[in-house]
């Protein structure tokens, strides 16, 4: 199922030993070495590895590799930790195992066993994704639409939370997520599922005005105001037993908080001018880019409806966490809107598109699409339209900053790698000796990664300012 070549990470503070896991690797993975914890954790907080080699001692630091482990885990990364190490003392190997590290290799280890090792997860990796994909599959089996594009860890993992949400009989869920994301997808993802016969009626609680909130939400009687000339009935009671789709709830008026939280802890809804109360059958989706909690500790969102509606909370993944299915999204898109002439997609183009941050999500990275797919010559998007789509890639696109390397690393990192680079180097004074010993890497280290992100062109050229 990885269609794209796996990513490993190698740590250790042995360079010798560091510098024969890329070769011994040679066309089978890519290889991002680190001699330190810092840069290790550095790597993972903004990147993702298949596979992670771990030293388990480094000289120098307090902290261990299970430190980096621990980081890992706590990332969810669904990265497999393969330990390589000297290590013999009983209770330390104890003590690596009880961490949840299964494989084990002892220093040195030959070429073929950590080929080997790469196999074996890679393929126990694989096992793992056709597993989560189980339920995409049956949806796809059952006729009905999937809506959700990609097929990362990331959105696997809430394709079945989504099934959860569906299994659960929950009444009330609640979806998060940054702008763009997919929230309203994945609540129509949700209702198909659950019911495709039924409907999901949207109310958009950022347009909501307190004069006309009652009538559109609870629905009144004829009479009950001027220009109530017949019954209308609530929303609740439309949907026929279907969901209600609360679009930023975060943005609902606090009086109509109120008479919503009623209605959902009730099951019952007052149409406006009358006394009687009618039983409802429904269900509830909210969704929101605001952080609740901070809106409750501000007092603009309630704290009785935010613990009512979150009984079921459902995560979207931004963009950038699950950057491996912008290619699918991307061909997605450009199929639909080039109606007539096929359009297509360079490699090179689309690594650009992988190296950004996509700070406005899927609905960007649409709309992204639809301008170059207008623009491109000969339908053939390449690497001067992404560029001109997004200012901030070709800020990065010079030609200092190797392309292979923004593509396999992504703009974020790249920023953040050359900023502490150039730091090195203003505090070394331009000695590079001096500025690899401030970044506690090697002298040949140092030059490789300053000239991957375009501070110096060779090694006989002096380093730039």
């Amino acid at each position: 199922m990885l269609t794209r070549r796996p990513r490993v990470l190698a740590i250790d503070d042995d360079v010798v030993w560091l510098e024969q896991i890329p070769i011994i690797l040679d066309g089978i993975a890519e290889v991002e070495c680190y001699q330190t914890i810092d840069q290790a954790l550095l790597a993972i907080e903004n990147q993702f590895f298949d596979i992670v080699f771990l030293d388990i001692n480094f000289d120098g630091d307090s902290r261990t590799g299970l430190d980096v482990f621990r980081k890992i885990a706590a990332h969810d990364h669904e990265s497999d930790v393969i330990v390589i190490s000297g290590e013999t003392k009983p209770e330390r190997l104890i003590q690596i195992m009880n961490a949840g590290i299964t494989q084990f290799l002892t220093k040195p280890a030959s070429p073929e066993q950590i080929r080997q090792a790469v196999r074996e997860a890679l393929t126990k990796k694989e096992s793992r994704l056709r597993a989560l994909n189980q339920a995409r599959i049956r949806n796809e089996l059952s006729g009905r639409p999937v809506t959700l594009i990609g097929s990362s860890v990331a959105l696997q993992k809430l394709h079945l939370t989504i099934q959860d949400a569906i299994v659960s009989g929950a009444k009330d869920i609640l979806i998060l997520g940054d702008t763009g994301t997919g929230k309203e997808v994945v609540a129509r993802s949700i209702a198909q599922t659950a019911d495709h016969s039924k409907r999901m009626i949207p109310i958009n609680c950022g347009a909501i005005s307190d004069g006309i909130a009652e009538s559109e939400l609870f629905g009144h009687v004829k009479g009950a105001f001027t220009g109530a000339d017949r019954d209308r009935a609530s929303a609740f009671e439309a949907v026929g037993g279907g969901f209600v789709f609360f679009d930023e709830i975060g943005d609902m008026p606090l009086n109509q908080q109120a008479k919503l939280l009623r209605v959902l802890q009730e099951r019952k809804v007052q149409r406006v001018g009358s006394l009687e109360e009618k039983p409802v059958h429904f269900r509830s989706i909210s969704a929101t880019n605001v952080n609740l909690e901070s809106a409750i500790a501000n007092k603009k969102f309630r704290e009785d409806l935010f613990y009512r509606i979150s009984k079921f909370t459902i995560k979207v993944p931004a963009l950038r966490e699950r950057i491996e299915d912008v290619p699918e999204l991307a061909h997605h898109f450009l199929s639909s809107h080039s109606s007539e002439s096929k359009v297509t997609i360079t490699r090179e183009a689309m690594n650009l598109l992988q190296s950004y941050n996509w700070p406005g999500n899927v609905r960007q990275l649409e709309a992204v699409i639809d301008i170059m797919s207008h623009r491109c010559s000969n339908g053939v998007i390449r690497e001067k339209e992404v560029c001109h789509a997004i200012p901030e890639v070709a800020d990065m696109f010079t030609a200092k900053v190797t392309r292979s390397f923004l593509g396999r690393q992504g703009a974020l990192f790249v920023n953040t790698e050359r900023r502490r680079f150039q730091k090195a180097i203003i505090e070394a004074q331009g000695n590079r000796d001096k500025a690899a010993e401030i970044l506690s890497i090697s002298r040949a280290t140092f030059f490789r990664r300053a000239k991957e992100l375009g501070l110096v062109n060779s090694r006989s050229r002096q380093l730039e300012n």
